[in-house]
Order: C-alpha cells, then structure tokens, then sequence
C-alpha cells in the first residue's frame, strides 16, 4: 500500500517537473538566446541600467502583492479551504497593495528621492510590477487548481511574446521608432507586454472569473492567509538583496559599465537554476500535498537525494562549457565575464539546496524561520560586499554570494530536518562539491583554457567524476529519456566499470585535443563501414554524416562535402532505396556550391525540388486530397488502400444502423 502510494507520488513529482520543463525551459532557455540581440544594442551602462531597473522592480513586488501568490499556492492545494474564496482573497490583497505602491511611487516620483535610480522611468516600472504581479497571481492559482498543463502552456505564450515583441522593438521596426536612446523603455516594454497577454490568456482559458465572489468575504480565511504571507515579504526582499545587493553595491563602487559586466557573467550561472525551477515547481507542490502523509521523511530523504545530485552535475556541466559558451554567445564587450561566472556557477548549487530546504517551511506554515534565515543571508551578502568589492573588485560579489547561500543552507539543514527528519548523504555530497571547487579553482586560475588543453582535459575527467559519484541517483532519469535496453545497460554498469568508461572518455577526448578529432573521425567511418556490412543502416548514416560534417568543419569543406556524397552514395548498390538517391543528389549539390560558389547549389536543389514536383504532382495531390479527408499522414498507397475500407465500413454502419432500426 505505501509502495503504491510512494510510487505515485514520485510518478506525479516527475510528471510534473517535465511538464513545467516544457513551459518553463523552453522560455527561460529561449529568453536567454537573446542575449546577444540585447547585448549588441545596449551599451554596457544601459545594460547595468536595465538591470538596476529590474532589481528595483522585483524588491518591489513582495510588497505590492504581500507575497500573497505563496499563500495562493499553499492554501488553494490544501483540500480543507474553498479554492473560490483563496483566489477572491488573493485578488483583494494584491489589488490593495497595488493601489498603495502606486500610491508611494507617485509622492516617490513628485519628491524625487530616487532619481538616481528611477528618473524618467516611473510609470514604466509600475507597469512592469503591476503586470509580473497579476500574471504571477493569476499562473500560482492555476497551479493551485493543479493545471498544470495550462501552466506550461502559459509559460511558452510568454516565452512567444516577450521573443516577439524583443525582436521586433530592436531588429524589425526603426531603432527611434519610440524616440532616441530608448533601448531600457524597450526592453522593459517587452516584459510588461508579454505579461499582460499571459494574464488575460490563463484568465481565458482556465474561466478564473467563476472563481472571484466579493460578496461573501471570508475575513477570518484573509486574516489567516496574511499571517502566511506576510513574513515572507521580508524573506524574499531579503533574499532579493542578496541577489541584487551585487549589482547595486557594484554600481556604487565600480560604475554602471562594471555591473554591466557582472549581469553577464549571472547568465549562464542563471541556466543552472532556471533548470531547477522546473523541478522546484513541481516540488513545491508535492511538499504540500505530501507534508502529512506517513511515507513522507522518506519521500523526502529520495527526493533531495536526487535534488542535490543534479544540481551538482549541472553545476559540474556548465562550468565544463562556461568558457567557449560564454565566447559564442555573450557580447564581445562583456566577454571578461568569463572570470567571475565559475564561483557564481558554483553558488547556484546552495541557492537552489536552500530553496528547497524552505519548502519545508511553506509546507509546514513556519514562514517565521524563512525569514530569519533569510536576514542571515542578507546581512553577510551585504557585508562581505562592503569589505570584498572595494578590495578585490568584482571578484567580491561572488565570493559574497557563495558565503551567503552556503551558511544559509547548513543553517536551514540543521533546523528543517527538525521539523522533518530526513536523512542526507553527507559523505557524497562533501566528495561532490570538494572536486567542484577544484574545478571552479582551475577556471579561475585560467580564464582561457582553450590554450592549454591539458587542464581542460584535467576538468573534463573532473566533471565524469561528479557524474560517476552522482549517477545511481539520477537513474530514473535515463528510463525518462533512453531507451529501456539502453537505460537498463548504463544503470547496471556500477561505479567501477563507469570510473573505467570515464576515464577512457578522457584519453580519447585528450587524444582528438591533441589530433584536431582525427581519432574520431577514424572511429565513426570504422562504424559507417560496419554498419553497412552487418545491414544496420540506422546506425551507419548518422556515423557517416558526422563523420562528413567534421571533416568538413575541421579540414576542408570540399573532402567534407564530397565525402558526403560518397556517404549518402554507397547504401544505394546495396539498398536501391530512393531515400538514398536523394541524399547523394542533395550532397552532389552541397559539393558543387562548395567547389564553386553556393548560389550554384542552392539553384539546383530549387530545381530538383521544381521537377519532383512536377514528375510526382499527381502523388502530392492525391495525398493532399487524403489528408483533407481523412487527416492520415501514412505513406500514399496505405491510405488508397484504406479509402475504399472506410466508404465500406461506413456502409456497413449505416446497414446496422438501419437493422437496429427494424
């Protein structure tokens, strides 16, 4: 019995954290793939501007909403109070606070205490903490109400229109089309649109208007809500500073150009915890609906297991890349980023392990120690800022935030587990973290690994190293995403054999460092060749396109594209499939534009397209006319098959029909 239920709630932490990964990754990764278009036409004190601009907004909100999206979340789950009553409550204690931060932020603007930081940007920044709140209030609930589809359909209709609208403010429409020197106006008018739209559609679609009654309040409920809600403004401004404290303090003592600097260095520290928010989502939901059942320190216990062994692979994996990702994708400007993102990279891992030691918290109605632990971690990120940016310079703002999350979350281990009591692997995740920090220690050391390939060959045997420790508890994930004969293989391999695996991945990846991928190259055209002999041909393509592609990106393009044309030729003496006439016809016209100029080939694969038009129209429109039809997307001659079986089972149901009549 407590298996089965054990097994659901597992089931059902897992459901949900790949569904919030479709609405949630997908945008934040997307989001994140503009940074270039942003970083190219802002300079860096817009940059370090627009993100003072967003700091400011997002202390804000705690206070305008009285974070009542947590309470939303806690009490809506919670099958003891009316869902109707919640959300109208929420309603109410976010529309008063919006009416008085509209209120201050207008005797704020009249009065001109904040110029430094806000001049020429007051109604915007209302809009944009106006907008963040409603939508926030609005998906929460939709959470609450356990939709948690139309939650991830939300998130994609704001990935959609924030990348809509940043594309068409800064690439497609006139640079002054707002007027000039208006890229921080743009920028924010993009999340604010976006928002916007996002709140009407979830109102839309999930009919929230049947869930608002102001004729009935419940005050007691209210009372009780706030009492929730409210030491959570302080812990969450508290936890804002430690994470804005960094820009601001940076922008006091080194300049707006400098913070500029250190917001790109958070952006790819940021894809480690924008990966965990997916799975704090769904956790933050199971810790509610689990906190009373009897199963629940060992729910627990599993559950951060395979938190904190995740969050130190991905740690591990993008300090692994954090050098040539950060060359390709941030702005040349602020390429010296690269520095200070390892120790920010390195933080993320006790942010999040902290961020889930506070479910607890919410889980249990305890909010009181949310914020003190909080004010702990506010108050050394702000002092470490004091003393460390002044002498180091923005070495300091990591070095604080790492200080602030790793006492905060031996703080919060310590008290959470008294409420409940579960256990944690200590020896594992001290192994984890000491191989991390030397890791994060080489990048520092280095800042261009590039050019010294032994030491990135020294992290890459660190990185399968984090991965071998923390592999069996991730496990479940390979069934999620392999095959299960696959999956089954690597998860009985045992930390031996994977050391022995790692170790071999190590030597061949230092061997195609020092061969510029000639061992590989070798390697996969062995398994083309193999392939084809033992009539695998699944297998033999991708192996003989890599294989092209590389020799192509590292040689030269034409043997790259020529060898393309003898990968896609040589299956068709022994298949004779049509498939594979293409392919060689398509790689001939890739060869020609390479060997002469590329309009050549682009022409004549124009032309093959026309002309198997032509020769096979009558094919085309006849699957055309079935998929109108019939909606089949199946190979023509299955569907004419099926065409008269279908008119004749539709007979055959209108003679029964008649039967049943008679």
């Amino acid at each position: 019995m407590h298996e089965k239920k054990m097994g659901s709630s597992y089931g059902k932490l897992m459901m949900n954290t790949i569904i919030f990964a479709i609405g949630s990754f997908s945008s934040k990764i997307l989001v994140l793939l503009l940074v270039p278009i942003y970083t190219n036409h802002l300079t860096d004190a817009e940059q370090g501007k627009t993100d003072n601009l967003t700091m400011i907004a997002n202390w804000m909100i705690p206070l305008a909403t009285l974070t009542i999206s947590e309470a939303i979340i806690r009490f809506g789950l919670d099958k003891a109070y009316d869902k109707k009553k919640v959300f109208t409550l929420g309603n109410i204690a976010c529309g008063a606070g919006m009416l008085v931060f509209g209120a201050v932020l207008g005797l704020v603007r009249l009065t001109g205490v904040a110029d430094k930081w806000i001049s020429g940007y007051t109604i915007l920044l209302f809009l944009y903490v106006l907008m963040s709140g409603i939508k926030t209030l609005y998906t929460t609930f939709v959470r609450a109400m356990e939709k948690v589809r139309l939650f991830a359909v939300a998130g994609i209709i704001a990935t959609f229109f924030t990348l809509l609208f940043m594309v068409l403010f800064y690439l497609v429409l006139p640079e002054d089309f707002l007027g000039a020197h208006t890229g921080i106006e743009k920028y924010l008018l993009c999340t604010i649109l976006s928002d916007a739209i996002t709140a009407v559609f979830v109102t839309i679609a999930a009919k929230l208007w049947r869930y608002i009654d102001f004729k009935d309040i419940d005050r007691e409920l209210l009372s009780t809500m706030l009492q929730y809600s409210t030491p959570l403004i302080p812990a969450q401004l508290l936890w804002l500073i430690t994470n804005g404290s960094d820009s601001f303090m940076t922008t006091h003592y080194l300049g707006e150009g400098r913070n500029g600097v250190l917001a790109a260095a958070y952006k790819i520290p940021n894809l480690v915890a924008t990966v965990y928010m997916m799975f704090g989502q769904a956790w933050n939901m199971s810790a509610i609906t689990e906190n009373d059942s009897e199963d629940r320190d060992t729910f627990y216990e599993k559950v951060f297991d395979f938190n904190q062994s995740l969050l130190s692979i991905l740690a591990a994996g993008c300090l692994l890349v954090v050098q040539p990702i950060t060359l390709i994708w941030i702005g040349a400007s602020v390429r010296e980023c690269v520095k200070y993102s390892p120790l920010l990279i390195y933080s993320t891992i006790f942010s999040c392990l902290t961020t889930f030691m506070g479910s607890i918290y919410l889980a249990s109605k305890r909010t009181k120690r949310s914020l003190f632990t909080s004010l702990v971690s506010g108050v050394i990120n702000v002092g470490l800022n004091i003393v460390l940016i002044p002498a180091i310079g923005l070495y300091g703002p990591p070095l604080s935030t790492v200080a602030a999350y790793l006492t905060v979350f031996i703080i919060r281990a310590v008290d959470s587990r008294k409420i409940v009591p579960f256990k944690i692997n200590i020896r594992k995740m001290i192994a984890s973290n000491v191989i991390i920090v030397i890791m994060t220690g080489i990048l520092l050391m280095e800042p261009d690994l590039w050019h010294h390939k032994i030491l990135y060959l020294i992290v890459l045997a660190l990185f399968c190293a984090v991965f071998v420790i923390n592999m069996e508890s991730i496990s479940s994930l390979f069934f999620r995403f392999l095959p299960k004969s696959i999956a089954e293989k690597v998860t009985s391999l045992g930390t031996k054999k994977l050391s022995v695996i790692a170790a071999a991945i190590v030597a061949f990846a230092g061997l195609n460092v020092l061969f510029r991928a000639i061992p590989l190259m070798l390697v996969l055209a062995a398994a083309y060749v193999a392939a084809l002999r033992i009539d695998v041909p699944k297998l033999a393509m991708p192996c003989g396109i890599i294989c092209a592609v590389l020799v192509w990106l590292l040689i030269h393009p034409v043997i790259g594209t020529a060898l393309l044309v003898v990968v896609w030729a040589a299956p068709i003496a022994i298949y004779r499939s049509k498939l594979y006439m293409a392919g060689a016809v398509v790689s001939a016209d890739a060869f020609l534009g390479v060997l002469t100029v590329k309009e050549l080939g682009m022409f004549l694969f124009l032309i093959e397209v026309i002309a198997a038009m032509i020769v096979f129209r009558s094919r085309i429109a006849a699957f055309a006319q079935d998929y109108i039809h019939y909606g089949t997307l199946g190979p023509i001659d299955k569907v004419t098959e099926m065409i008269p079986r279908r008119r004749n089972s539709g007979a055959d149901n209108t003679e029964n029909a008649e039967n049943a009549g008679d």
